[in-house]
């Protein structure tokens, strides 16, 4: 039995994953870190809020509180929409390398599960989009924590276009963009069926991800195929393409 932390549980992706943990058989406790309380943690023994508000910063005492988790599935973010560009950045990339770096001494072993998106890419070009550019910035500074933190295992996570209709716990605002989306579905369904994550097997292999503690070359023989890329050094670190993110989980 485990503990995992988690952020960004307000959203689409991050409400189903809570969902899965507050399920799992394999799952003991939850630590969420939010700006704000959690709906959906309301009532669930083994999930406890704790109420963040700079997501640069972590005290002693926030980190003594979350000693011991396996792993964190960073699920904290926000369309390029909705901010400025530097804002964007600061949310998309520079508080997942501050809770990678402040996370890292948690356990000899901490796995970080940070979920990018498809299109993004590391080698961007002149018209490369700000999501795709920044996104892929923080997948590679992820991955370089490594060097530094020879216990830490980064999971960079490309889900594509996600399918939370079966979520239990989906919340949030709906904003304009989301009501386009929901009307969207059935299409993309229809369409272009293997670029849909359904937030159920999604946040299944996302908990596993965060639960992970083989070592890398079991990992690497148990995933690898279409859609995975193993990253090269002593430590774990795994690149998830949407293709990979259904096969591994059986869709």
């Amino acid at each position: 039995m485990a503990h995992v932390i988690l952020t960004g549980c307000t959203g689409t992706a991050g409400s189903a994953i809570l969902a899965q943990c507050i399920k799992s058989s394999k799952v003991s406790r939850v630590s969420i870190l939010s700006r704000r309380p959690v709906k959906q943690a309301e009532g669930q023994d083994n999930v406890k809020v704790h109420i963040h508000e700079d997501f640069r910063s972590y005290p002693d005492s926030l980190l003594n509180e979350l000693e011991g988790a396996i792993g964190c599935i960073w699920a904290l973010g926000i369309s390029v929409s909705q901010v400025k560009p530097d804002e964007y950045r600061t949310i998309t990339y520079d508080y997942a390398l501050a809770a990678a770096k402040a996370f890292a001494p948690l356990n000899p072993a901490f796995n970080f599960v940070y979920i990018s998106g498809e299109g993004v890419t590391r080698t961007p070009g002149r018209f490369t989009p700000l999501f795709a550019r920044v996104k892929g910035e923080a997948e590679t500074a992820l991955l370089a924590l490594r060097s530094d933190h020879p216990g830490l295992r980064i999971w960079n996570v490309r889900p594509a276009f996600i399918d939370e209709s079966q979520n239990p716990l989906k919340d949030g605002p709906d904003i304009m963009l989301k009501k386009l989306m929901y009307r969207a579905l059935p299409l993309v369904r229809t369409v272009w069926p293997s670029g849909v994550s359904p937030t159920g097997p999604l946040a299944e292999l996302l908990e596993r991800c965060a639960l992970e503690n083989a070592s890398k070359e079991d990992v690497k023989a148990r995933v690898q195929g279409t859609g995975v890329t193993v990253e090269e050094g002593d430590t774990l670190g795994v690149l998830l393409a949407n293709a990979g993110i259904r096969r591994l989980a059986g869709l």
